[in-house]
């Protein structure tokens, strides 16, 4: 199977060869990653170079939770490979329950990867207690920062922009503030000493500080309950490996996991557990 996350500015795609078993996270074989910008271009022949040698035909599990030009890219890989299947799936494909007052508006992504964490945790006990609350930050576009309550469900969120997002706005406010790069923002220091330093520095500790402030408000919450407050956090997409960096000056690493590729890993377990019956209702060729 290959997994596809559609975000806004790009589109994630995990190649899954061999079927895992049900008591592990499956690890995509290989990822590729294809912007916007490329669709017209290369981005139809990055794909096929990245499938090249796959003969058996594939089913594509289809996550839509941005504006990613799709369409088109599916359009032409439909007539290179015309035994494969295009399947999008939607928030009931996803065996987790959500406690929001719209779970059909809901990001797939944010889904999909708290879904994840919930089913690393099932199979980690070594590592997680059962019932241990997970924070899921995922570092797009936009960071999410999502929690997984202890009994297994999507507790809600927040949702802040992300750092190129940020970047960006900034430089809208006045045409003296530069659009400065992700360069910049990545080796941040405080206290700036030009615009420049001054701008990296408010975007990327400003985004460690709102994370830490959301994993202190559930560590609060837990500790007044006479819960455990012990809050891994699961740190996921793009700018995934940038904010473990900042976050490590603050956090035990016994609490920081990388997933980059969670979203992915969420589609394949989404997939491999949901029962036929519920498949047959919910997915739909795309």
């Amino acid at each position: 199977m290959i997994a596809v996350d559609l975000g806004n500015t790009r589109a994630k795609f995990g190649l899954f060869r061999n079927n895992t078993g049900s008591q592990t996270v499956p690890k995509p074989d290989s990822v590729l990653a294809v912007y916007s910008g490329d669709v017209e271009h290369s981005g139809l022949n990055t794909v096929v170079q990245w499938l090249d040698g796959l003969e058996e035909p594939a089913t594509w599990y289809i996550a839509q939770t941005g504006n990613f030009p799709w369409k088109e890219l599916q359009t032409k890989l439909a007539q290179l490979r015309s035994h494969d299947r295009f399947v999008k799936i939607s928030y009931k494909n996803i065996p987790i329950p959500a406690d929001v007052e719209f779970p059909e508006r809901l990001g797939l992504d944010r889904l999909l990867s708290v879904y994840g964490a919930f089913c690393w945790r099932t199979f980690n006990t070594a590592n997680l207690e059962k019932e241990m609350r997970i924070l899921v930050v995922d570092a797009g576009s936009a960071i999410t920062v999502d929690l997984l309550a202890g009994e297994g469900y999507f507790a809600g969120g927040a949702i802040l922009p992300g750092l190129n997002a940020m970047a960006e706005s900034l430089s809208k406010i006045s045409a003296q503030l530069p659009r400065i790069t992700m360069d910049n923002i990545l080796f941040a220091v405080y206290p700036g000493k030009n615009t420049e330093e001054a701008l990296a520095a408010g975007i990327y500790w400003g985004a460690i500080g709102a994370i830490r402030q959301f994993h202190q408000l559930v560590q609060t919450t837990l500790h007044e309950t006479g819960l455990p407050s012990r809050v891994p956090i699961f740190l996921v997409g793009g700018d995934a490996e940038h904010l473990q960096i900042g976050l490590s000056l603050f956090i035990e690493s016994e609490n920081l996991f990388l997933f980059p590729d969670l979203v992915l890993c969420g589609i394949a377990l989404a997939v491999q557990n949901q029962p036929v019956a519920a498949k047959n209702e919910c997915y739909h060729e795309s």
